[in-house]
């Protein structure tokens, strides 16, 4: 995993209106990676475009702009079949998921 761009903590404050529903879509987003994995290594870039649009879509919803950065970088990368770059955004999306602290304010 690259953690060289990606700090020890980065603390995102979350309306506490999501508080029921962040640490679910947090834990959701770290089970995709080992799917999302498996699916590039094996040349599925429709499927892992596919994702990789929901991550872009649904990021910002919850508070976390970098998951849709990521996420948009993913898709490209899939529509490209580029499995390389594919595998370095997972990776920074694995760094990054391992990294946030969680505040509601």
């Amino acid at each position: 995993m690259d953690r060289d761009n990606v700090p020890d903590k980065i603390v995102v404050v979350c309306d506490p209106e999501l508080e029921d529903i962040i640490p679910a879509y947090l834990e959701g987003r770290k089970t995709e990676g080992s799917v999302i994995r498996e699916l590039a290594v094996n040349g599925q870039f429709d499927e892992v475009r596919t994702i990789a649009h929901g991550l872009k879509g649904s990021g910002g919803c919850y508070g976390f702009s970098r998951i849709t950065e990521i996420g948009r970088d993913m898709e490209l990368a899939a529509n490209d079949g580029n499995l390389v770059e594919v595998l370095k955004q997972l990776d920074t999306l694995e760094a990054y998921l391992q990294a946030i602290e969680v505040r509601y304010e």
